[in-house]
């Protein structure tokens, strides 16, 4: 199934039902909360930042926002007709063979007036779904890479060797850990998880005789920092970790760092 976060609620919206922040039953409760992903706290982010100020801030005499101005002019703009390129070539993406192409972006996809009747919430359960990952495909596609640096290693070879072994510990411990204890706590974790490390929300089918997919799980010298919150090399589907110290064997500090780096990975918009 294609992954519900594939077309945020507020797009779905749009090109799926030909609806639009501002239309009379586009409830403006629903509006704040499917544009959160795009401004977080959109309450005091999107509302109370412009409410009262002015349309044009260099005219002196400049209509001052309000609340309908707000939904049916500034929140259009600002979260769709400033994607137009984008949100256009999702509706193409929609439109067999061009035939059933809307004329403008605000009334959607040729979709939109048969869809437009049916709840959002319905169509995103029909059209989309979760995408199938368990633990035990993440934990399988895991790859360790210990005593990494930038530049050449110091030390000895003994010296290196108990690194690595506390390194490997980490790996078997409070990593696997803390993804099976969050795995049972939130449906959606592992895909969260996995975008953070590789920027796409799936892991990847391997053909026969093709490279089978791996996540990197490298611990390296030089960054992070010890205690630090944990990297991502979504390039080189990456998570690196400190290599030494690694989180003072304090698993709630590692926990911590762990979900504010995925909680940052959230609210990162790549539209």
């Amino acid at each position: 199934a294609v992954p519900r976060s594939t077309m945020l609620p507020i797009f779905a919206n749009l090109i799926l039902r030909g609806c639009i922040p501002g239309d009379e039953n586009y409830e403006r409760d629903d509006v704040l909360k499917h544009i959160v992903p795009l401004a977080p706290n959109p309450e005091e982010n999107v509302i109370k930042l412009h409410i009262d100020k002015k349309v044009d801030e260099d005219d002196d005499n400049s209509k001052l926002w309000n609340p309908d101005s707000i939904f049916e002019q500034l929140i259009p703009d600002e979260f769709i007709r400033s994607r137009s390129l984008l949100l256009g070539c999702l509706e193409d993406g929609l439109s067999v063979g061009g035939k059933e192409k809307s004329s403008a972006l605000e009334k959607g996809s040729g979709l939109a007036a048969a869809f437009r009747t049916i709840p959002l919430e319905a169509l995103q359960k029909i059209l989309f779904g979760k995408s199938t990952m368990t633990l035990e495909d993440v934990l399988a596609v895991l790859e360790p890479e210990y005593c990494k640096c930038e530049g050449e290693l110091e030390g000895t070879d003994d010296d290196l060797s108990v690194q690595q072994k506390g390194q490997e510990q980490f790996f078997e411990g409070e990593l696997k850990r803390y993804l099976t204890e969050e795995a049972c706590k939130n449906s959606d974790f592992l895909e969260d998880f996995v975008q953070f490390c590789t920027g796409s929300n799936y892991l990847p089918f391997a053909s026969p005789g093709e490279k089978a997919f791996k996540i990197i799980v490298e611990f390296n010298f030089t960054a992070p920092q010890p205690g630090c919150h944990p990297l991502a090399h979504t390039c080189v589907n990456t998570i690196r970790l400190p290599g030494t110290l690694m989180y003072f064997d304090d698993y709630d500090l590692f926990h911590d760092k762990m979900e504010e780096a995925l909680a940052q990975c959230s609210r990162f918009d790549m539209v």
